[in-house]
């Protein structure tokens, strides 16, 4: 028996195949992804750290003087012990502050903060470090740090975990004394904001 198909059917047989082609190309697709895919899991506080310190760098100003060179890295040291792994690194990678790229130096110990733009302090260095950073003798460095000291260690900002949450308290007369200016962007983000101001 012969059959017959018109230009007509043809076309709408076609039509009907690309169509069912499509769905089932779009099931597989969906399918494979769902099975595929790994749920992202969410930042640890070393990440949630690293990022926080980047946008402090960017909220803090610091006099032409105390800034180093103009051209030069905004040089980001950790004191002793690396808490963050590859995060801070990773964070920081190919990003700049007013065109002067960020690089991670580390050190160990206070004599070796020359050069340093920012300080970090972790909890683990937070007890021998406390009582030098008065006599730091370079002035412009953002101290930061991770106390559970009631004044933070002497850093200018203290990170703290509340309920799980990274935090972050700023004194401002740690910053005065450093001759830093803190934005009132970055003062309305803290947590606890410290002055002995009048």
């Amino acid at each position: 028996m012969e059959i017959l198909i018109t230009a007509r059917a043809l076309c709408r047989i076609r039509g009907s195949l690309l169509i069912l082609s499509a769905v089932a190309l779009g099931v597989v697709a969906m399918a494979s992804g769902s099975a595929g895919a790994v749920p992202e899991e969410p930042p640890d506080e070393y990440q949630v750290k690293a990022a926080f310190l980047f946008n402090f760098a960017k909220l803090v100003e610091w006099p032409a003087e105390l800034s180093g060179a103009p051209n030069g890295p905004v040089t980001v040291c950790i004191l002793g012990l690396d808490p963050f792994g590859r995060s801070l690194a990773d964070t920081l990678s190919g990003r700049s502050i007013g065109g002067r790229p960020l690089v991670v130096r580390h050190i160990a110990n206070m004599k070796q903060v020359s050069g340093c733009q920012i300080l970090f302090i972790g909890s683990d260095e937070n007890k021998r470090s406390h009582p030098l950073l008065p006599e730091l003798g370079i002035p412009g460095i953002l101290t930061i740090g991770e106390s559970d000291a009631p004044d933070g260690g002497g850093v200018i900002i203290n990170f703290r975990l509340d309920s799980g949450k990274v935090r972050f308290d700023i004194n401002l007369d740690a910053a005065d004394h450093e001759k830093l200016r803190i934005s009132s962007r970055l003062l309305s983000l803290a947590h606890l904001v410290q002055s002995n101001r009048k």
